[in-house]
């Protein structure tokens, strides 16, 4: 029985057997069994080396202090954005026309501003050439209306794909809710394929365009992929129906109108519903032709969503007042909100330094009290006393609403806040019948919604021509020496520039010293471009001039005694003699000065002058660094061209304007566009202290004796302390 057993088995498997053995003696046939033994050599290990083989080890030979060799550069991105893969989280696109670009477009434009920058308009342009001022307008010359859904989702991949996680495309007769839109991208998840929308009624595969297409990223690269498939089968007449067998056939995802827990709602506007509270809360309203519609809309979701602020603020204060007597003794704020304060109902931390610490500015209706770092009092004037006379009208109008009494302010102060707003603080009067009561107010002028101003695209091969002002004052007269220095070691840095020197009433003793100095640089730096200017002085007598007036006196009769110099094309780039510049700031005029639209205005940052002062300590021994100090709330630095400075003062001139006017006064009321900006690549150098240490209490008494005559209450506390805290400083030395 075995026998037959193995024979049945060998029988069943006798391809396998003949395989196994066939194997078996070809690996015996070409691997030898044996391998030829070497005789074991008996000689040194040198010589056995020196016999078979040349090789011998190099020693390498390194000067002493060399390091090692230079390692493979990695090239990485210039954001980490870019490194990290992150993505912004929409872009939206809209199907419009060249006739509705002044209308529905621009209506869309205005409503839809929590979508801007990320917005663009898709139209089938008859030329090339649009209309300037419009960046975010895309024309396409194929004339085919059926295939111009396809034109845009070709573009947005094209040049949009790495830069955002989704993609919304909607008619151009459609009221886009930007808020409601933005809250729903905010919860979904951008891992996972998104086609989502209004469902149509005649397919419930697809999404209506009319209601808005809210595309993800992975869906767009897969449609990207099979567009050609999309445009052979394209052939309703409907853009949404093609647009989902699009999608359907590259992404196989059907249209859905919720997903994450997050619906989305598309209201179709009629008679009847065309003021109901629901619009709120679709992400479009459709159809809507009228641009007045468009505003009409936009202000009746605003209005809902603001009342449901404000009940969100009334739940949120009466949580806070509730849980007020859980606060711990001394950290009780009874007022909430607490505005710009870092936790709710706790005070402010306090800053890092007292560098850090807002200033405070104190006011009365005429004269604000050190305004800053050089002056004790300053006249209130132009932009600023309008805004304190309104706050103030404002203040003492709410004032005699709410207390039923007549008020008048006794001071003020205001703080500049430059992540929010503009705070005030009012100290108010009241005059009741048999009593007189103090009270304070606050306000808060917070800071305008920023607008996107399309410009040109500039070079940065322009060659900017510095105009500095060195004038007859002490202080002025040996700037120019040390601007000279700075500008020729910018010269290694940035030789496309020049130098225009500019003395404003100086001596000719002065002058020979400042000739001297150019004719040594020239013949030191062959790439030196330095001319040297004179400019009477101004008319009256400058004796009693403070510094910073005449520095503003100067810088104008500096640019226009250097202007007409000049081509009309140059770039003209004012800066006072004690500036410190380097080649990104100079880059930075040149970019943002655009020759009859756009002259720029920095703000450059101004040291402590307690920097300067050798002996100057805080209580814990610690002096002011080189980064202490404040952008200037004056600047002096100005970029602009020099034809439009011309044309500019021209045209004050023959207004009967003040021929005494500053020149950014000039160039503020023509029509160019101006960019201001904080610049901490233009450091004014600190000025030396005032007095000395020793003459401090002097020095302060003295300026106390000039203008403490016309200070309030509140500024001669200030002083008074000041003067305390010096004389403290003199008994303690």
């Amino acid at each position: 029985m075995l026998s037959r057993y193995v024979v049945s088995q060998v029988k069943h498997n006798s391809f396998f057997l003949v395989g196994l053995a066939l194997g078996l003696w070809v690996s015996l046939v070409l691997v030898p069994l044996e391998e030829e033994s070497e005789c074991v050599r008996t000689e040194p290990v040198e010589s056995a080396v020196g016999a078979g083989d040349e090789w011998e080890p190099q020693r390498e030979q390194r000067p002493l202090g060399a390091g090692a060799p230079p390692a493979r550069v990695l090239q990485r991105p210039r954001y980490y954005s870019t490194e990290l893969g992150m993505r912004a989280p929409l872009l939206a696109g809209v199907l419009s026309s060249e006739e509705a670009l002044d209308t529905r477009a621009a209506a869309i434009n205005e409503t839809a501003a929590g979508l801007l920058p990320a917005l663009r308009f898709f139209i089938t342009a008859s030329s090339l050439q649009l209309k300037p001022g419009r960046a975010n307008v895309v024309g396409f010359t194929d004339t085919r209306e059926m295939l111009k859904p396809f034109h845009a989702l070709k573009y947005l991949a094209d040049n949009y794909l790495e830069d955002y996680n989704f993609f919304f495309l909607v008619t151009d007769t459609s009221y886009i809710n930007a808020r409601q839109l933005n809250e729903l991208i905010s919860k979904l998840s951008v891992s996972q394929d998104v086609y989502m929308g209004a469902v149509a009624e005649d397919d419930t595969h697809y999404c209506t365009l009319e209601g808005g297409i809210l595309l993800s990223n992975s869906v767009l690269r897969a449609v990207h992929g099979e567009l050609d498939w999309c445009v052979r089968n394209s052939y309703s007449p409907h853009h949404h129906e093609n647009i989902g067998r699009c999608v359907l056939h590259a992404a196989h995802t059907p249209c859905a109108a919720a997903l994450h827990a997050a619906n989305y709602s598309a209201a179709i506007l009629t008679a009847a519903d065309a003021v109901s509270d629901s619009l709120p809360d679709a992400v479009t309203v459709h159809p809507v032709t009228d641009p007045g519609h468009f505003h009409r809309l936009h202000a009746l979701v605003s209005r809902v969503r603001l009342q449901r602020a404000h009940d969100c603020v009334g739940d949120e204060r009466t949580l806070a007042a509730a849980s007020f007597r859980r606060h711990p003794r001394g950290y009780r704020n009874a007022t909430w909100p607490p505005a710009l304060r870092a936790d709710a109902g706790l005070a402010s931390p306090p800053p890092p330094t007292r560098f850090d610490h807002l200033r405070w500015t104190r006011f009365n209706a005429t004269h604000a009290f050190m305004p800053d770092d050089e002056r004790a009092v300053a006249a209130l004037g132009g932009a600023t006393l309008e805004a304190v006379k309104l706050v103030v009208r404002e203040g003492l109008a709410w004032a005699r609403r709410h207390w039923d009494a007549d008020a008048e302010l006794d001071e003020g102060a205001w703080c500049w806040d430059p992540p929010h707003a503009l705070r005030y603080r009012l100290i108010v009067r009241l005059a009741a019948q048999d009593r007189r009561a103090v009270r304070q107010l606050e306000a808060v002028r917070p800071l305008g919604a920023a607008r996107l101003a399309p410009a040109r695209y500039v070079t940065e091969t322009a060659r900017v021509t510095i105009v500095a002002p060195v004038s007859a004052p002490p202080k002025l007269a040996a700037e120019a020496l040390g601007l000279l220095r700075r500008y020729e070691a910018s010269l290694d840095r940035d030789s496309n520039t020049a130098l225009a020197l500019v003395a404003v009433g100086a001596s000719a003793d002065d002058l020979a010293a400042l000739r001297e100095a150019i004719r040594t640089l020239v013949e030191r730096r062959r790439d030196a471009r330095v001319q040297l200017f004179e400019s009477p002085p101004p008319d009256g007598d400058s004796a009693g001039v403070g510094e910073p007036e005449w520095r503003e006196v100067a810088a104008r009769l500096a640019l226009e005694t250097a202007a007409p110099r000049f081509p009309r094309d140059a770039l003209l780039l004012l800066i006072p003699g004690d500036a410190e510049f380097s080649e990104d700031f100079l880059n930075r005029a040149r970019m943002n000065t655009i020759a009859g639209e756009q002259w720029y205005m920095p703000s450059g940052f101004a040291r402590f002058a307690h920097y300067a002062h050798p002996r100057w300590r805080e209580a814990d021994g610690s002096r002011p660094t080189v980064n202490t100090g404040r952008f200037e709330k004056a600047p002096l630095s100005l970029a602009v061209s020099r034809g439009d400075f011309s044309d500019a003062r021209e045209a004050w001139l023959t207004r009967g304007g003040d021929p005494s006017a500053g020149p950014a006064l000039l160039l503020a009321a023509s029509s160019l566009r101006c960019i201001r900006a904080p610049e901490p690549a233009l450091v004014r150098a600190a000025a030396g202290p005032p007095c000395a240490l020793a003459d401090s209490a002097t020095c302060l008494r003295r300026e106390r004796s000039r203008g403490l005559g016309r200070l309030h209450l509140g500024a001669r506390h200030t002083l008074a302390k000041l003067l305390l805290s010096e004389q403290a400083l003199l008994s303690a030395d």
